[in-house]
């Protein structure tokens, strides 16, 4: 895996046992050359991410899951993000890391974890995509919305991957199941102060209850979940993805909830959103930046798939990641306040909870509204 979230190279917490986990991996990963040295990296608030150096220099990536109690039981299923990784890599060209081991025994470094190649390559986490040329902005975009077609386009039983997920009502169970995760971590308590979290947003509820009436219709595929710049590999020096990473979130699904996050830096103001779309001027100017608009695009994938997503609840789709996002913020203030956040980072999400339950309660009403009209027409 590349620079796996080098964006930083921040070292924050070495916790591992490396004379044990050079002695377990020797058995493991070609011609390794003991000892190993570990060095934690990036910013990630989930599964813990490290480097692994050999003493020939020679580099892996070790994922693991996350040290104390975790607060939810569906969360941090390290093995899943293994599995499909491991599966995926039997798709000819298909850009995942080879994946060496998987070890259950937690007495190694304490948790499940699982090795893989380390990938060079470039991690870009600004959607415009400013350290590239017009030109290849424009071809790395395309690149990330052909990959994510070609995914949609796998049957995930003919590479062993029957029951990764449920394939019917995808946005109702999740609906359920982010109502439950929110209802946990507004229950855990602030290590200091003993006070419980709180509730993600006082209109939570409205959000999760307008999505329930407003079902995408019915479709599935693999889904990564998580599906953005910061989380695949360029190639070094062309505009193309050549790994895709953090898989912790993948499931089989609704294609839809990928495809509106791979394209939420067009139309949300919350998260990580294309800086220039805030200046009408420059708007006009995309192209002109190398810049694909996002119906381009949507058409593109469609192209692909023979699917059009925009003609499936798109605006309910875009509630929905809001809602997503803001209770997985919601989680990592949980880990915080609990004393389990995986790097000194955590701080940085806190706003996004609120910000995003807002613009999704504001989509939501704007839409009910909009239903009320139509109906009275």
């Amino acid at each position: 895996m590349a620079d796996s979230k080098t964006r930083t190279d921040t070292v924050n917490r070495h916790d591992l046992n490396d004379a044990g986990l050079g002695n377990y991996l020797i058995g493991h990963l070609p011609n390794l050359q003991l000892p190993v040295k570990s060095t934690k990296i990036g910013y990630g608030q989930s599964n813990p991410t490290y480097f692994v150096d050999d003493a020939a220099g020679t580099r892996f990536i070790l994922r693991k899951r996350p040290s104390g109690t975790i607060i939810s039981p569906v969360a941090h299923q390290i093995d899943r993000e293994y599995r499909v990784i491991n599966a995926l890599g039997k798709v000819e060209g298909f850009p995942v890391p080879k994946v060496y081991c998987f070890c259950k025994d937690t007495s190694i470094i304490g948790t499940t974890f699982y090795v893989m190649e380390f990938v060079k390559g470039r991690i870009i986490t600004d959607p415009d995509l400013r350290e590239l040329s017009p030109s290849d902005r424009r071809k790395a975009w395309f690149s990330m919305i052909e990959t994510l077609a070609w995914l949609h386009s796998i049957n995930p039983d003919s590479i062993g991957l029957r029951g990764f997920g449920k394939t019917e009502n995808f946005y109702l169970r999740h609906c359920n199941t982010f109502s439950r995760v929110e209802a946990d971590q507004a229950k855990v308590r602030d290590i200091k102060t003993g006070e419980p979290l709180g509730r993600a947003h006082p209109n939570f509820d409205e959000v999760i209850d307008f999505i329930r009436t407003n079902l995408p219709s019915e479709r599935s595929s693999i889904v990564h979940g998580d599906y953005k710049f910061d989380n695949v590999i360029l190639h070094p020096t062309e505009p193309k993805i050549i790994a895709i990473l953090d898989w912790e979130l993948s499931t089989i699904g609704h294609p839809l909830m990928d495809v509106c996050y791979v394209v939420s830096p067009y139309w949300s103001k919350v998260q990580n959103p294309i800086k220039s779309l805030s200046n009408p001027a420059v708007n006009e100017n995309l192209a002109t930046e190398g810049m694909p608009d996002q119906d381009e695009l949507l058409q593109r994938y469609a192209d692909i798939t023979g699917w059009d997503a925009r003609k499936d609840k798109f605006e309910v789709a875009k509630v929905f990641h809001l809602m997503r996002g803001a209770t997985i913020s919601h989680g990592i203030q949980a880990r915080t306040v609990s004393g389990q956040a995986s790097s000194e980072f955590s701080h940085i999400y806190f706003e996004n909870t609120k910000r995003s339950l807002d613009d999704a309660l504001l989509r939501a009403r704007e839409i009910k509204s909009q239903q009320s009209l139509e109906s009275k027409l």
